[in-house]
């Protein structure tokens, strides 16, 4: 069952000169809007980094398009999988 993380409307800046959505941006509204939130929901963020002093960081990921986003397109991000053992997270996102 997907686990809604946030709401996102494509900003200008995040277009080139067709109006069509960056590449850099997929990934940084994964990572900024996405995996944040979710660390956050399950106690892993920035909060407890400094508590633990003990983080996460991203070793692999993997971006497919289906759709091309565009300026003003709003998108919502979601959590479709999520996995881990002692020292793993696996997860998957979708806009």
């Amino acid at each position: 069952m997907p686990i809604h993380i946030s709401t996102q409307k494509i900003k200008k800046e995040w277009t080139d000169y067709n109006g069509h959505m960056n590449v850099a941006y997929y990934v940084l509204i994964f990572d900024l809007n996405a995996a944040e939130i979710l660390m956050n929901k399950f106690n892993m963020g920035e909060k407890s980094a400094k508590e633990t002093n003990k983080s996460t960081m991203v070793v692999e990921s993997h971006i497919t398009y289906n759709q091309e986003l565009q300026l003003d397109d709003e998108v919502d991000i979601n959590c479709v999988y999520f996995d881990h053992d002692k020292k793993r997270l696996q997860y998957k996102m979708e806009m």
